[in-house]
């Protein structure tokens, strides 16, 4: 069910499915309907999205507003009636904690500049009006439903593209008639890049540790957190960092092949005791007065033959306590070859002297090996990269967005 969720959270707010992708001949969904409906209990029918959960277990709905004032005319104004209620009380709820952000931030001497950022960014929260946005969300209970009828995922990407391009009636049009509109129009559906974040009302904040990641995130994104980058206990904040560090790289793939004969030859220091990758995280965002942290730990994993890099997203609580909010790992073969990678490194000042060093050691096979996992490791932070832009580009655009557990895996 969760993986189902992060798919749908996923086409919602910006990726082209690849699901969708695998399907190439629009006639597969012709006789479709393209909306997920769902009935209560009471009679009413609801289409349109089922988005996810909330943590009390409630299911999210969205439906577009324009549907539901021609399919249920006579219970729209008490629909809006009970949105603006609602609204008001989010509302009220977040700008009260927009101002204690302000106040901890002025009282922990934050740049004039981030100051006025969150300033500017509750006027915008303050100003917000759902029923200019384009959907509608339900929150309902399990027991008043009736009878669910999802759609499978290549449909629920025709269905938002459908509404990204605000087609009309989409709800009582099947499936091959929206995809033929669409490619009408010229647009391959399919592979459209989908963003409906700022069509949703806002939503409210469901705790403590969810506007705590929340903050975060929106921190990390203005510049107001740090990127750590290191391997084993060893961090650095690549802030401090011009460029990429190859050095880095390679010595800590090297360390990871040659062992202890790095140590032998004194091409390493001999660290004192170590303090876990966490401890040592925390400690620096402490020192920083940040409350996030990105965490880019290269993890050698030689025995299986393979390279891996852990991206990890820590925020720190009211009481002091980091935790991780968002986690990846990727890894890669580390005896491929990768010539142009391999090369970077080679050609690295930083790198030069200790290659040197371990050739004249009598190592050259070790030092190949270190440099093909060094390699693989540029690769993997190359392909990290990209995924925790797409990840913090979802999650950090509106702090009265959906809620973050949505997207943590």
């Amino acid at each position: 069910m969760r993986a189902l969720q992060l798919l749908i959270l996923i086409l919602l707010m910006s990726s082209g499915s690849a699901v969708a992708q695998q399907q190439k001949k629009p006639a597969a969904v012709s006789k479709v309907t393209p909306v997920e409906v769902v009935v209560l209990k009471k009679g009413t029918e609801l289409k349109g999205l089922n988005l996810g959960k909330t943590k009390s277990g409630n299911l999210v709905f969205a439906v577009q507003r324009s549907w539901l004032k021609k399919a249920l005319p006579d219970q729209f104004e008490s629909f809006i009636s009970n949105e603006k209620e609602t609204s008001i009380a989010n509302q009220q709820d977040l700008s009260k904690r927009m101002k204690l952000w302000i106040d901890e931030s002025e009282k922990a001497n934050k740049s004039k500049a981030w100051i006025n950022s969150l300033q500017d960014e509750q006027k915008i929260l303050e100003e917000k009006n759902p029923q200019n946005q384009q959907l509608y969300l339900f929150e309902i209970k399990p027991a008043d439903v009736k009878k669910y009828s999802p759609v499978q995922p290549m449909v629920k990407q025709l269905l938002m593209v459908a509404w990204q391009e605000r087609l009309d009636d989409v709800e009582n049009k099947t499936a091959g008639e929206l995809s033929q509109e669409l490619l009408t129009s010229k647009i391959d559906w399919q592979k459209e890049k989908i963003y409906l974040a700022d069509r949703l009302p806002p939503m409210r904040i469901e705790d403590e540790l969810d506007w705590s990641v929340r903050k975060a995130l929106f921190a990390y994104k203005s510049q107001e957190g740090i990127h750590l980058q290191g391997t084993g206990g060893f961090l650095v904040d690549k802030g401090d960092a011009k460029g990429n560090d190859f050095g880095g790289i390679f010595q800590g793939a090297a360390q990871s092949i040659l062992g202890d004969a790095m140590k032998e030859f004194g091409l390493v220091q001999n660290q004192a005791k170590q303090v876990s990758w966490a401890e040592q995280a925390a400690k620096i965002g402490n020192d920083k007065k940040v409350i996030a942290l990105r965490v880019t730990r290269v993890v050698p994993e030689l025995n299986a033959g393979k390279m891996s890099v852990e991206d990890t997203i820590l925020t720190k609580l009211p009481n002091g306590n980091w935790i991780p909010v968002w986690n990846s790992k990727l890894s890669a073969d580390a005896s491929q070859a990768r010539p142009q990678a391999e090369a970077q490194i080679r050609n690295d000042p930083n790198v030069g002297a200790m290659l040197k060093q371990i050739e004249g050691f009598g190592l050259g096979n070790q030092l190949n090996q270190a440099l093909r996992a060094g390699a693989a490791t540029l690769e993997l932070q190359a392909q990290s990269e990209v995924g925790f832009a797409e990840f913090l580009r979802m999650t950090s655009k509106r702090l009265d967005g959906p809620p973050i557990h949505w997207f943590v895996r």
